[in-house]
């Protein structure tokens, strides 16, 4: 068997645009893969794909170790960039995906088996509209109770940074408080700082909300110092949880080696390759520490995520959009509903999804300013 094409798709997803690959061969097997696409650099993306698919082409697509290894190194200057490893994380998941169709076989097999049938999910993007605390009490009871999730994430934190003063402190409590009395406190909150504070200003901001029982405190602080980061997780009374800007185990192994978080978040849309969220996960259980992957993505990386979930047995729970585009099921077609907390693992060859290339073209994507962050200041924009 041998790879033909490969196939690039920008598709708007409304407040960010999606990146699928699609990679051919000769058997006329094809595989669907994913890259993280934030912040409007998905024509970086393209582009990046674009220039390295010569890798691919003439390809044994079951050699992924060969693959991979040639998309990751051989392009000295660049070797490991952000860019690269998003590259090679949508080819490698699609030709894991063209392995499981062609030996007739879900990906979890081929990934060495799995310890689940079910993977514990939460639920992001659930809140819109007004920041207001019965706005947030409205959405957070229509995620657990209608959608049946059993936890939440959230930014509370509007575009404050470094620390809070007693005021806003004040006004992030009023929207916790509001949400604990609409779901009750056996639903799981988690709260996604987006690396913002300070190390004083996360310490302060821990111990302020602590009394809602949070899940996990998710980047309190910026990864560049992993002292810092490990400091704050030793002087909190949460998990910490951090990794989705990460993108290859030599920074991770530093992230665990120094106890920096609790939990780590690794995005498999953008580590590289399968086989390297595996090794990230395993060097986390080596430390005690728990796996729940970033995944604020399209139906490819959430399939991806199950298989590679499926068989970890550190798992603490995983990421999932509760709310879509309309478009998305025909985009990428697939059975992945939430039912009592969780998402059931594939049984089907490969994936276990399938991907409309016309469906994907009827919405193309376009650079969005809406993709960033920050505001024209740099601070975080309010939600």
């Amino acid at each position: 068997m041998e790879i033909t094409a490969v196939e690039t798709y920008v598709v708007d997803a409304d407040w960010r645009n999606w990146f699928f690959v699609q990679v051919k061969t000769d058997e006329g097997i094809t595989g669907v893969g994913e890259a993280l696409a934030g912040e409007g650099l998905t024509g970086a993306i393209e582009a990046t794909a674009e220039a390295h698919q010569h890798y691919l082409i003439g390809e044994d697509p079951l050699n992924r170790k060969k693959i991979n290894r040639r998309l990751m190194r051989y392009p000295f200057a660049w070797r490991a960039g952000k860019l690269i490893s998003a590259v090679a994380s949508a080819f490698d998941i699609a030709l894991w995906d063209i392995a499981g169709k062609y030996h007739e076989e879900p990906v979890w097999k081929l990934l060495g088996g799995k310890v689940r049938d079910e993977i514990p999910v939460y639920a992001n993007g659930w809140h819109i509209g007004e920041r207001t605390p019965e706005n947030y009490a409205h959405h957070a009871e229509k995620a657990v109770k209608e959608q049946e999730y059993p936890a939440l994430k959230c930014d509370p934190f509007a575009h404050y940074e470094h620390s809070l003063s007693d005021d806003q402190i004040q006004e992030v409590a009023e929207l916790l408080e509001a949400v604990r009395d609409a779901v009750g406190w056996d639903v799981g909150i988690g709260l996604d700082c987006h690396g913002r504070f300070s190390r004083r200003g996360a310490i302060e901001v821990a111990n302020a909300l602590e009394e809602y029982d949070i899940m996990f405190l998710e980047e309190p602080v910026e990864l560049e110092d992993r002292e810092v980061m490990a400091d704050v997780t030793q002087h909190v009374n949460m998990p910490v949880a951090t990794g989705e800007r990460i993108y290859n185990n030599e920074t991770m192994a530093d992230i665990i080696r120094q106890q920096a978080c609790d939990i780590i978040q690794p995005d498999i849309t953008n580590y590289g390759s399968l086989q390297d969220v595996q090794h990230a996960a395993a060097m986390a259980k080596n430390r005690y520490m728990t796996f729940a992957p970033h995944n604020p993505n399209a139906g490819v990386s959430t399939a991806a995520a199950l298989h590679v979930c499926a068989g970890i047995e550190n798992l603490e729970v995983l990421e999932h959009m509760s709310r879509d585009v309309p478009w998305g099921d025909e985009v990428v077609k697939h059975d992945l509903v939430v039912e009592d907390g969780s998402l059931s693992v594939p049984d089907e060859p490969g994936l276990g999804v399938e991907f409309d290339p016309d469906a994907a073209r009827e919405h193309p994507g376009e650079p969005k300013d809406s993709h960033s962050l920050f505001d024209a200041e740099g601070a975080l924009k309010r939600p």
